[in-house]
Order: C-alpha cells, then sequence, then structure tokens
C-alpha cells in the first residue's frame, strides 16, 4: 500500500467519514426531539468514535501526564536581527518530470547549495497489495543530474543529509501492514552507493530522525529512551524518554499510538517534537531536550501539520490547525519567536478564493523574516469527489504580516507537509513542484 498519499487527501477523506457519522447523528437526535415527553432527556448525544472527557485516551497509561509549560527564551540563542531584504522570482524551470505513477518528495537543499536532496516514489508496475519502492536521490537542478544514494520502502519520513559524515540518513519501515512491528524500523546510511549502504540500527519506536544541524549528532527514538550517535557513528550514552507517559489527552479519538516528527533547533540541544493528529483529537507539541530527555509543552493555539526552524535558530514556523477537536478544514501559517514567546499567525491564502485553506509548505529566507509557503484553496466538498486544487506560492513577511503572492499566474502542487518546497541556504534558487520538478532563480536586494 502506498503510504504517502497527499495529506490533504487524508484529510478530505476524513471529512467525508465526519459527513458520514453526522447524518445518522442528525436522524438520531430528531427522533429523540420526537418522542414522548417522559422518554426525552438533555443527554449530548456525540459519535460513537469519540472518547468520554473522564476517561484517559485509550492509548495511553493511567499514569500518564502534562509537562510543564515550556518558559522562554527557550534557550540562550544570541541573534542578530537580519535587514529585511526584497526578492524577485524568476518563471519556473522545469527541471525533471516524473513517469507516469512516480512522485518526487523534496527533502532539502545541501550546504553547497548546488544539490537537493529528495526521494522518487516508484509507482509503475507495482503491485496494488505491495509496498511501492522509493529512490533516494542527490538533484543538480542546473544540470538536471541525479545520482540515487538508495532504495527503501516508501517510508513516512524523509532523508537527512548530514554534513559532517557527507552522507545520507534515512529511516526504514519494512512492515506491510499497520500492524507495526519495531523490529522492522530501522536507520541506514549510505555515502553514495546503493550496494554498500549500512544498517545502523534497528527497532526504533518511531520512524523520524533528526541530524543536528552541521552533522555532530544524530538522534533516534527506541524503547523508552533517545539513542544517540556522534558524528562518526559511535553511539553516545542514551537518555530516558517515553513519549507514551506525556500522552495525557483525554480527547483522543483512536487507539492507534501517536506517531511524532522531529526538528532540530540550531545552535541548541533542543528538538520541536510534535504530533500531527491525523486520526483526530489533535496532537501534542514538545521541546524535547537531546541531552537530558526533559520535556515542556508549547501552546501554539492548535497543532503542527510541519515545522521549520529559521536559520538563526530563533523562530520556529508551523503549519497549525486550530481545530484540535475536530475533523481538520484548513491550516495557517503561525511563527513562534522562542526567545519572547510571541506567536504570529497568518492564514497566508486570500479569503477571496473560496475553499478550503491550506499552508502545505513553507521555506525560510536567510534574512529570518521571510517565508516562502505553498498555500492552496481546495473547493471541497461541495466539488466532491473531484475537488480543483487552487496551490499558489506567496511569500510571507510574518513581522509585518504583509503577504505577495509570487508568479500569480502559475500553479503548483503541494504533496505530503514539507516535502513540495526548499529554498537554497543562500537564497539564489528554490526548488519546488510546479507539478513537475521545477527551478526559480532568486534574485535579492536589501531594502
Amino acid at each position: 500500500m502506498n503510504r504517502l498519499g497527499k495529506s490533504k487527501g487524508i484529510l478530505e477523506i476524513l471529512l467525508v467519514i465526519g459527513l458520514i457519522l453526522v447524518i445518522p447523528l442528525f436522524f438520531a437526535i430528531r427522533s429523540v426531539a420526537n418522542a414522548p415527553a417522559a422518554r426525552s432527556t438533555s443527554t449530548a448525544y456525540v459519535p460513537s468514535v469519540s472518547v468520554s472527557q473522564s476517561n484517559p485516551s485509550p492509548s495511553s497509561p493511567n499514569n500518564a501526564k502534562e509537562p510543564p509549560a515550556c518558559t522562554f527564551p527557550l534557550a540562550n540563542i544570541t541573534t542578530t536581527p537580519s535587514a529585511p531584504e526584497n526578492y524577485t522570482f524568476s518563471e519556473p524551470k522545469v527541471v525533471l518530470t516524473a513517469l507516469q505513477g512516480n512522485l518526487y518528495h523534496i527533502a532539502k537543499w545541501l550546504p553547497d547549495n548546488q544539490q537537493v536532496l529528495m526521494t522518487e516514489e516508484l509507482g509503475n508496475n507495482v503491485p496494488a497489495d505491495q509496498i511501492n519502492p522509493e529512490n533516494i536521490e542527490l538533484l543538480n537542478p542546473v544540470t538536471g543530474d541525479v545520482k540515487v544514494y538508495a532504495t527503501r520502502p516508501s517510508t513516512y519520513g524523509l532523508p537527512s543529509w548530514d554534513s559532517a559524515l557527507n552522507a545520507v540518513l534515512y529511516p526504514v519501515d519494512l512492515n506491510k501492514t499497520n500492524n507495526v512491528d519495531k523490529s522492522n524500523l530501522q536507520l541506514w546510511v549510505s555515502y553514495g552507493n546503493p550496494d554498500t549502504a549500512q544498517m545502523l540500527a534497528k527497532g526504533l519506536s518511531q520512524i523520524p530522525i533528526a541530524v543536528k544541524p552541521g552533522g555532530d549528532e544524530i538522534i533516534y527514538l527506541t524503547d523508552k529512551q533517545i539513542s544517540k550517535l556522534d558524528k562518526s557513528l559511535k553511539n553516545i550514552s542514551p537518555s530516558s524518554f517515553d513519549p507514551t507517559q506525556w500522552d495525557y489527552a483525554k480527547k483522543r479519538r483512536s487507539n492507534e499510538a501517536l506517531l511524532f516528527d522531529m526538528a532540530w533547533q540550531p545552535g541548541t540541544s533542543l528538538i520541536f517534537l510534535y504530533s500531527t493528529g491525523y486520526m483526530g483529537g489533535g496532537g501534542y507539541a514538545f521541546i524535547l531536550n537531546a541531552d537530558t530527555g526533559q520535556v515542556c509543552e508549547l501552546n501554539l493555539g492548535g497543532w503542527a501539520f510541519l515545522a521549520r526552524w529559521s536559520s538563526n535558530g530563533q523562530y520556529l514556523a508551523i503549519s497549525r490547525s486550530q481545530e484540535p477537536t475536530s475533523m481538520v478544514s484548513s491550516t495557517d501559517l503561525a511563527v513562534l519567536d522562542t526567545v519572547t514567546g510571541h506567536l504570529y499567525a497568518s492564514e497566508v491564502v486570500p479569503q477571496e478564493l473560496i475553499g478550503r485553506h491550506y499552508a502545505g509548505d513553507m521555506a525560510w529566507a536567510p534574512d529570518n523574516r521571510h517565508l516562502l509557503v505553498l498555500g492552496s484553496a481546495v473547493s471541497f466538498p461541495q466539488c466532491a469527489p473531484n475537488c480543483r486544487e487552487d496551490t499558489k506560492l506567496y511569500l510571507v513577511d510574518f513581522l509585518s504580516g504583509q503577504v505577495d503572492s509570487v508568479l500569480p499566474d502559475r500553479q503548483f502542487t503541494a504533496n505530503n507537509p514539507g516535502t513540495s518546497l526548499a529554498w537554497s541556504p543562500d537564497s539564489s534558487q528554490v526548488i519546488a513542484l510546479c507539478p513537475a520538478l521545477c527551478s526559480i532563480s532568486v534574485h535579492r536586494s536589501g531594502q
């Protein structure tokens, strides 16, 4: 089964399920209203998938507790305010076009500003009951040259580039069903030859891994601990950490264990650890200290689908849903100042674009003030099942709140959160799905 379907496709399926649940609920309520007075009550009727507010989450231990709230500043970060800049974007140039059935997923630009780490899901001639294979590749957008580093089963969890190793680190999920066998969750490394890729660890409890900016440390989650490798891939003493002890919410509507993503704050030992909450009931937003295993909780006014740290480590940008107890109908852009604790928010997509609005991907400019955002308007459910997705590129100045449409006559594609857009560290190039893999040249000038 293909595990990398578009996130908004998942959300639309959830909305349809919600409608299916609501319709019989409506008739049930109407029947009660029309019943004799002696049988009428003021009981609140809820769908059977809900969990009573008095009971713990079905996947939570009875002693699950709420972690302390984070305090600010999160870390001792010394930042110098960057001067805001002007950016001019060229027309997109097609670099690669996927074969029919294949999908590109963009991970990140390498520090050399010349290559892009990406995956190519190979969907051609794959039986419906099998997981698609996926190549992990480096692309040179100027020449169009592609170098395959590894092949794995299509896996939730993008690869990471380790600058210290000059290698790709990537998770592998060998499970073929939803019944997860943790011995099949593995961590691998490739230095450029798929035939000599090496397995570093197995028995991961979560698929995502985190590489410290600069490549000095790698962490991954195993049974009740944070496992660590140094820049020479030697084991470092692990830290105790059990995410289930913090699964305290009483409103989750799923028995499934929470899946977390990780984003490492530059210049610190802190990691933004967040659950996406796809199954309803919202998610969590934690700050995890990789050195100690200590956890605090962020109040982001919702929950995150995607997270991106600014290069100076001061700002955390997320694609946020503000509907923690209902099915998701939109996401916006929220930016947390981790020095002051102030939260900025922008809807990004103009209200005149009719439909449900989503911030599907984002990339920071080097001035730590602007973000490129792929914003989508999806006219669901009026047009179901063939909904038109209107996805455009926006430049957001989160401090002033100004949002400008970039290349407004162009349509882009937003796949899974965080897999459709990247901006080179020197800001000279953008890579995006348009829907082919496209390169955009950027000219910058100070204000």
